[in-house]
């Protein structure tokens, strides 16, 4: 008022009593118009008051996580303020009937004398207070319902004055999930408490897993002790997955907030654990179709905000927000998930650090000693892929040495070999001599001739098999591993070996003992080393009495291997002979090249087994060979499938 007191100063005084009445009520009009316009913003609208009825306790992370959305979007949209009024009923870990009298009685007194503009009810337990005592509390104020299941509001019809923000769990997306990062484990375990909510989702979960036809196995963990559930997800191993719903109490009494039990059990868990609060993730839940109360509280903040303005909205009850995909990288990279199997929309939290933001110096000087030692790499590499080259060209001609040394073991057979094919076909040539006598007959039996084509059939069958694995053994093959029995393959190089020991008198003593075992190998190098080691010992009885001349081929399991073992009844091995025998061009025989041996040895290394010669007491030699089993290979190379090998018995082989 001092700047209008200044301007009226220049005013001239009065000159008679009328005009001086007139100059005096025109003056203080004027100061009465200036002080209103000066004092008008100690006059201004009022702050807006809104209630907030939280059903759950409001210092659990989603529920401050919300509220503060709610009241950053009003304090940014309203220039005159807002003043909120907390109340909490924390309904889900207290029985709401026993504190609600007691509460209202609190609540009339605190608002008997104010103007409430707007009251948003959080949650089941707040929307039931709401819905139940508004006209008691605030008549005709606006209420917005937030954060209350679609199952609620199918069971309650809500009065016009009231506006709703719903949320659905979207258990159906967040089991999908599950079964998208775990398709081969058909074992759900669903979490949850011992109170009404807690006991509600976990029914929830089940009836929509039982409608899905992954889950083979369903189990309910409900209302266990932290210290029970820990320890039981400690034991689980591969093939179970978990989801938790909330644990609000446990069986024997005691009250927590759900998200208090997120990271005792992740820490104890080696199976993922889902579900579809936002909040969990950051406790290391580690996926899930999450509900964000944040988005949640905005959408509230804005609804309110429109009410508190006189704009109410055409649409006040707004659509249920879906779940969306969350996922905790860290917790795929400590369970092996793949990032790669979530849908391509699904939020990552906790990524890896980039190294080069975090090391950027670090990384430059790397960079450069990278850079300064190129040229060595380079020359290191070529050095090595000439070495690998050579070593290619040393296996090519192995290869070719090992199939030239099947041709010479053929070639050392062949005089049984024609035996064995001879006489079948001898066989053949009188059965067809005897049919042609038939036929010329006047009186042939049709009967006579079948049973004459049946032995034609069987002999050149007979012929037939020989020359089969003939051309197998001595087919170019590129050398490949698979499951084998070494039995089996033991049982048809017999067939091949058994013709030139009946040639030279010589008594085949089969003695097998691992039929059960697998081993990884090449079916065709295998049989090659039981052919040269045979023939060796054949060989060696050469100059043995006909009634000693015993070639014994045996198999057994021996810790984490199996053992062939061929023995002969020949002259033996002295000492040095034993130390050198398996060198290449080292022979003890006059007309030897010393190379059968040689690529037993060289056969076995391949294998990553091991061969060995002994002197045997009595006279001969015992040449041992140690094959890894199937198992023990599968710790190094894994992808070996087993393959069983048909195969005649041993008495056929014979």
């Amino acid at each position: 008022m001092t700047g209008s007191r200044r301007f009226f100063s220049f005013l001239p005084p009065a000159v008679n009593p009328v005009s001086s009445l007139l100059f005096h009520t025109i003056w203080h009009w004027l100061r009465f118009a200036c002080f209103v316009t000066i004092a008008a913003p100690a006059y201004a609208a009022p702050p807006a008051k809104v209630v907030l009825l939280a059903g759950a306790d409001p210092v659990q992370p989603a529920a401050y996580v919300q509220l503060s959305a709610i009241r950053d979007i009003l304090d940014a949209g309203l220039p005159q303020g807002v003043e909120l009024y907390l109340e909490a009923i924390d309904g889900y870990r207290f029985s709401s009937d026993k504190l609600t009298p007691e509460f209202l009685a609190l609540m009339k007194k605190k608002y008997a004398d104010q103007r409430i503009d707007v009251v948003i009810a959080l949650g089941d337990f707040g929307a039931e207070v709401a819905l139940k005592h508004d006209a008691d509390l605030w008549p005709g104020t606006e209420v917005i319902l937030s954060s209350v299941t679609v199952r609620w509001l199918k069971q309650h019809p809500l009065p016009k004055n009231f506006a709703t923000v719903p949320y659905r769990v979207d258990v159906a997306q967040t089991l999908s999930l599950m079964e998208a990062l775990q398709p081969d484990d058909h074992r759900l375990i669903v979490i949850g408490g011992a109170a009404e909510t807690d006991l509600r989702f976990v029914a929830t979960v089940v009836d929509e897993a039982r409608r899905r036809r992954h889950w083979r196995t369903i189990e309910r963990w409900e209302g266990l002790t932290v210290a029970d559930l820990k320890e039981r997800l400690a034991t689980l191993g591969k093939g179970a997955a978990v989801i938790y719903t909330t644990a609000y109490r446990d069986r024997d009494g005691h009250r927590y907030f759900p998200y208090q039990l997120v990271a005792p059990m992740v820490q104890a868990s080696h199976t993922p654990i889902y579900g579809w609060f936002s909040v969990y993730l950051d406790y290391g839940l580690t996926a899930g179709a999450v509900y964000d109360f944040e988005e949640n509280g905005k959408s509230t903040g804005e609804l309110a905000l429109a009410f508190l303005r006189g704009e109410r909205p055409s649409v006040s009850d707004l659509p249920a927000m879906p779940g969306r995909c969350a996922a905790n990288v860290r917790e795929f990279e400590r369970l092996g998930l793949s990032v790669s199997r979530l849908p391509r929309d699904c939020r990552l939290i906790n990524p890896p650090h980039s190294i080069f933001r975090e090391y950027r110096g670090t990384v430059l000087t790397l960079l450069a000693v990278l850079i300064a030692q190129s040229l060595t790499i380079a020359a290191l590499l070529t050095q090595r892929r000439r070495r690998r080259r050579a070593e290619a060209e040393a296996s090519a001609h192995r290869a070719e040495l090992t199939r030239a040394a099947r041709f010479a073991t053929v070639g050392e057979l062949s005089a049984s070999i024609a035996h064995e094919v001879g006489q079948p076909l001898g066989a053949i040539l009188s059965n067809a001599d005897a049919a042609e006598l038939l036929l010329e007959s006047a009186n042939a039996n049709p009967d006579d001739l079948q049973d004459i084509l049946a032995d034609v059939r069987r002999d050149a069958l007979r012929a037939n098999e020989v020359i089969v694995r003939l051309r197998a053994l001595l087919e170019k093959q590129s050398l490949s591993f698979s499951a084998q029995n070494l039995d089996d393959i033991l049982r048809q190089s017999v067939t091949l070996i058994a013709p030139e020991a009946r040639r030279r008198g010589i008594v085949l003593d089969m003695q097998l003992a691992a039929d059960q075992v697998l081993v990884s190998a090449d079916h065709v190098q295998v049989q090659q080393v039981l052919l040269n080691l045979a023939l060796n010992g054949m060989d060696a009885m050469q100059h043995t009495a006909p009634e000693q001349r015993v070639l014994s081929v045996a198999t057994r399991l021996s810790a984490d291997c199996v053992e062939l073992t061929v023995a002969d009844r020949g002259g033996g091995l002295s000492s040095d002979a034993a130390q050198r025998v398996f060198e290449p061009f080292y022979t003890t025989k006059p007309h030897g090249m010393g190379l059968g041996l040689s690529i037993v040895r060289t056969i076995v290394d391949a294998h990553r087994g091991h061969v060995s010669a002994v002197r045997r007491e009595g006279g001969g030699t015992i040449f041992t060979v140690s094959l890894p089993t199937l198992d023990e290979c599968a710790k190094k190379a894994p992808n070996v499938q087993p393959s069983r090998t048909a195969a005649p018995s041993a008495s056929e082989s014979t």
